[in-house]
């Protein structure tokens, strides 16, 4: 890192090739063993310019979000997410789920929420709260408005899905997707040893 003092990071972009060795500062977040994201950071006017390279889960979601705050990024890997001040080069909050379809960020609180087929806020690395189910397979195009998560739950078998929207402060559900029950798949019942001879 050179010594010039930092503008303030206004874009952020995916970028699909590998850059060339060299042409950008490179930085690592997360593990390089396995996929890994690559994200350009650049003031207004394109001159400082460097690369974020972040480690990925599994899911298919890949995405950089701006929050209100100048030059903070939240950075959605494939189940794994980031909360990075760009224009200090700074990790502010982090989180890694392998099983989670979408992450978003509330910077009111500061917490992550996950979801698979439940919503989970997370802080400090920990589960506080999940919901019901509300999903049969996945939840995904999750944001958030004011204090309102909004979301995509798939209800079907063949991917259908129903839009829901929670208020944050009261964890209570807005417009709500079918409902599922939490249940449990029964476990049959162990037999005596003698009979697997049988």
């Amino acid at each position: 890192m050179n010594n010039e003092p930092a503008l303030s990071v206004e874009t952020a972009e995916i970028i699909y090739e590998k850059p060339a060795s060299g042409e950008f500062t490179e930085l690592l977040f997360g593990s390089d063993r396995g996929n890994t994201l690559w994200v350009r950071f650049a003031d207004r006017d394109g001159v400082q310019e460097w690369v974020g390279k972040f480690g990925c889960g599994i899911r298919t979601v890949m995405r950089v979000t701006k929050t209100a705050a100048p030059g903070v990024y939240i950075i959605v890997a494939g189940g794994f997410a980031y909360v990075l001040d760009a224009t200090t080069r700074q990790l502010l909050n982090h989180y890694c789920d392998s099983s989670a379809e979408d992450i978003v960020y509330d910077t009111v609180t500061n917490q992550f929420i996950a979801a698979d087929t439940h919503l989970q806020i997370i802080e400090n690395g920990r589960e506080i709260w999940r919901s019901r189910r509300i999903a049969l397979d996945g939840v995904y195009g999750m944001s958030i408005e004011g204090r309102i998560l909004a979301g995509n739950a798939v209800t079907g078998y063949e991917g259908e899905a129903e839009p829901f929207a929670m208020n944050l402060d009261t964890r209570e559900f807005i417009k709500a997707s079918t409902i599922f029950s939490d249940y449990q798949i029964p476990v049959p019942a162990k037999k005596p040893w003698w009979q697997f001879w049988r």
